[in-house]
């Protein structure tokens, strides 16, 4: 069988792409593009139907693939990842072979396989008659996302909003990949992993619905309607719905204690709206806020308000962990704000 890895046999080139970033994958990828220019075009013995690709067959596939878009980090990675947890789905999707054994579509998955050393189980099409612009033919429709997926599945209305909730925020939560600051880590979510999330976390199509119905105005303050969507899920699962009211209209109030949580959050995202207004130079374009730092300081927000805990500023320092919903919040009460910023 020419799937069949030789025992024998290394690859050219090693990498480590669970631990890669897109400008070293990019400088390894170019080094293999320029070993491949110079290597015989052994004949590949394969014919159109399933397979399972190793070894020195993707190395010599990878060799005539001479003419495909860019390559995409995240993209190898994602399947990289689905290749070693086990999830790889045999989809039909196939690797494109032409006549001439050019190989002009599969290089995402032929790179993933090739760098984690996994068996690709797919099936392949050899004899694509050759056109010098069959590339321009491929993968030419519209890709199908996460939203897709879950309407397929039958999660109607808000599939669009509870898809970005659970892939921008839900997962990365759940796995510990958020942070106020700095670049985020990799963690690359197929649309199987976006609807078996939320097959799994019901509660979170509920809270979608809820909060578009009864607390639109709370939503608004927090200015992300996925972290708000987020947030109602994780108080209604930990504390129920009365706390999730008291909470939600505690946003819509005017006169709360400058010193409570929720009162405190709020004008720091007044802040953040009238920063994204500034003019570009502005030093008050700094205080602007990210999705997931609007995420991390309403958390610490609740946290302290379920407390009781008087405070003056919400921003963590840089060595703060991101909060979460399960633990206590830092005892930091009545602190302080120097003189010279209580002045401005």
């Amino acid at each position: 069988m020419p799937e069949q890895t030789d025992t024998a046999w290394t690859p050219f080139m090693a990498y480590d792409v669970f631990n890669g970033d897109p400008v070293s994958f990019a400088q390894h990828l170019v080094k293999f593009r320029t070993w491949a220019k110079e290597q015989p075009r052994t004949p590949l013995n394969i014919h159109t139907g399933w397979h399972v690709l190793e070894g020195p067959m993707i190395e010599n596939l990878l060799i005539r693939n001479t003419r495909n878009r860019d390559v995409k980090y995240n993209t190898v990675l994602m399947y990289s990842t689905s290749l070693l947890n086990g999830r790889w789905k045999k989809t039909g999707e196939p690797i494109i072979i032409t006549n001439r054994e050019d190989v002009e579509d599969g290089q995402h998955r032929l790179l993933a396989a090739y760098f984690t050393g996994k068996p690709l189980p797919t099936y392949v099409v050899t004899d694509v008659p050759h056109d010098e612009n069959l590339f321009a033919y491929i993968d030419g429709g519209l890709s199908r996302t996460g939203e897709d997926a879950l309407k397929i599945a039958g999660i109607n209305g808000l599939s669009k909003h509870i898809a970005a909730v659970t892939k921008d925020i839900a997962i990365r939560y759940d796995d510990g990949l958020l942070a106020y600051t700095g670049r985020l880590a990799v963690n690359p979510i197929t649309n199987v992993d976006i609807l078996d999330y939320v097959r799994a976390n019901p509660g979170l199509q509920a809270a979608a619905h809820l909060v578009k119905d009864l607390y639109g105005a709370a939503a608004a303050r927090l200015t992300e309607s996925k972290v708000a969507t987020f947030v109602a899920w994780k108080i209604m699962e930990s504390h129920g719905a009365t706390v999730l009211d008291e909470f939600m209209t505690a946003l819509t109030k005017e006169d709360l204690a400058p010193t409570n949580a929720i009162a405190v959050l709020k004008k720091r995202l007044e802040d953040h709206e009238n920063a994204m207004l500034a003019p570009k130079r502005s030093p008050r374009r700094k205080l602007r806020l990210g999705v997931v730092q609007i995420l991390a300081l309403t958390i610490k927000a609740f946290n302290l308000a379920q407390a009781g805990q008087s405070v003056r500023r919400l921003d963590p320092r840089a060595d703060d962990p991101y909060p979460r919903f399960d633990e206590a919040p830092a005892v930091e009460t009545s602190v302080e704000i120097p003189e010279a910023e209580a002045a401005e």
